[in-house]
Parts: C-alpha cells; sequence; structure tokens
C-alpha cells in the first residue's frame, strides 16, 4: 500500500496492517473519484465523514502549514510570477535567496521549474517549509492562496492553482499499489489519527476549540455553531476535487443535506 498523491511513499509494514485492520471492522461504502479525469474505485470509511469539523483556516493562529507540498502546477507558477513583489512581501523567499546569492533571473527560472519553487540545495536547508507559508499580520497563511484571493479567483480557480494534496487535506487516500482500490478516511479521534500528517488540530477537535487556552489564542474565529460534519464543511472542496458522485454518496448514506452558505475557504482576507 502506499500514500496516494504523495510521490508513491509506501506504507510501513506496521501502518499498512493498522490500516486493513481498521478498514476490516468499519463501516464502510463504496464508490468512486475522479482525478485529473481519471476514474479510481473508492473504499469510504463512512462514519469519518460526521466527525465535526471548522476550517475557519483565516481567523486561526495555529501554525499547521509547515510542510513541503509536492510539485506545483504550471497555474501555481504563472499565478506567483505575475504577483512576485506581493509573494515576496508574504514569504520574502525572493529576498532569503537574493541573500544567500542568487539574482532575480536564477530565481524566476527556479519558480519556473523547481518542484518547490526554490533549488533542491535550498529544501531542508535554507527553507525548513513550504515557501508559500507565510505569515499575515498575526496569521499563518499560504500566500498562494491570499493571491489567489485578492485577485478574486473563483473557488474552482482557487483549487486548480494549488497543489491538490493542499487543498484536499487533511483527508487520507491510502492505494493499493497498483491503484486499484483507494481507502479513503477523515483522520480523527476515533481513528487515532490514522494518517501521513499531522492533523490534530482545533479546526479537528472541538473540544480543543473550547479549552481557555485555545480560546485565548484565538478569541476572533472558531465559534462552536460553525462546526460541521467533515462532508459539509469541506463539501464544495471535495466535489470540484474527487467528483459530484463521491459528496452525493457520502450525503445520501448519512442522511444529510448540503445547503450551500458562506464558505470559508474563499473569504476575503484582510
Amino acid at each position: 500500500m502506499k500514500y496516494f498523491m504523495h510521490n508513491g511513499s509506501e506504507l510501513s509494514p506496521k501502518s499498512e496492517s493498522r490500516i486493513k485492520k481498521y478498514f476490516e471492522k468499519i463501516k464502510t461504502i463504496e464508490s468512486e473519484i475522479f482525478i485529473n479525469n481519471k476514474k479510481y474505485k473508492a473504499q469510504i470509511d463512512i462514519n469519518s465523514f460526521m466527525w465535526l469539523s471548522n476550517f475557519d483556516c483565516f481567523n486561526c493562529l495555529t501554525n499547521c502549514c509547515v510542510q513541503f507540498p509536492y510539485e506545483f502546477n504550471e497555474r501555481a507558477r504563472k499565478v506567483i510570477l505575475e504577483n512576485l513583489k506581493e509573494y515576496d512581501n508574504l514569504t520574502k523567499a525572493v529576498s532569503i535567496l537574493k541573500a544567500e546569492g542568487m539574482i532575480e533571473k536564477e530565481i524566476i527560472e527556479s519558480i519556473e521549474k523547481d518542484k518547490m519553487l526554490i533549488p533542491e540545495s535550498h529544501v531542508e536547508n535554507t527553507f525548513d517549509r513550504c515557501t508559500c507559508s507565510c505569515v499575515h499580520i498575526d496569521r499563518h497563511l499560504c500566500a498562494l492562496h491570499k493571491i489567489c484571493i485578492d485577485k478574486n479567483f473563483s473557488l474552482k480557480e482557487i483549487i486548480d492553482t494549488k497543489p491538490i494534496w493542499c487543498s484536499i487535506y487533511p483527508l487520507e487516500i491510502i492505494a493499493e499499489n497498483d491503484e486499484s482500490l483507494l481507502y479513503i478516511f477523515v483522520p480523527t479521534k476515533d481513528n487515532n489519527y490514522l494518517s501521513m500528517n499531522d492533523s490534530e488540530f482545533p479546526c479537528m477537535d472541538i473540544n480543543k476549540s473550547r479549552s481557555p487556552y485555545f480560546r485565548r489564542e484565538n478569541p476572533i474565529g472558531f465559534k462552536e455553531e460553525e462546526y460541521k460534519p467533515f462532508i459539509i464543511s469541506y463539501y464544495e472542496v471535495l466535489k470540484i476535487l474527487l467528483g459530484e458522485k463521491f459528496v452525493i454518496d457520502i450525503l445520501e448514506n448519512l442522511n444529510l443535506t448540503y445547503i450551500d452558505g458562506n464558505f470559508q475557504y474563499n473569504k476575503k482576507i484582510q
């Protein structure tokens, strides 16, 4: 088994055993998803999609977006190059590379061709996290996402610009090695956050959001009434990324109705 969309990273024997044992004992449904116009068969941990979540990212002060994603697409590179000054204001990536001895032409060439928008020698060295991660005023954000919103991109345009893995996080997808079947689940306390990446954050744990410490650190967001089942919170994103059949199958099985509302993913950031 391997982590889907993670450059084919294989699970350890221990993790593979945990995933298989977990899926043998839970309620699942079968559906199909479409990614990049390719269809996959999916086995879904249906109850995990009822987990309460609240992705009020633009009102959060938690620093969770710290890892390097997988390869940026041409659209992302174009947006960054067309907004290079703003990208640097947010991330200081261009300024840092210049201080490291690179000239602007080399930096632009790196943004155009290198997987992480910077030369490989600077990955995990000069930069220890994604070069699009930034702090805007007091909030940890994605600079690429913020630029897209400031340019009035639609939800679909934002999703088409960002790396797929970044948009789908924290949903986990595990694949058989031949990709004949995908195992899809939401990492939750109920499955001990059985995932590749850390997802134990207040946005995925309403009890954490109730703690005095968190409420003191995040006084402007994370209203309790805004916690919704994961499939409702992320309905529009999942519909665009994985296909309408996937989200409808989950809603129908859980007897839920999605009502379009004020979606947090593309709120204007002040």
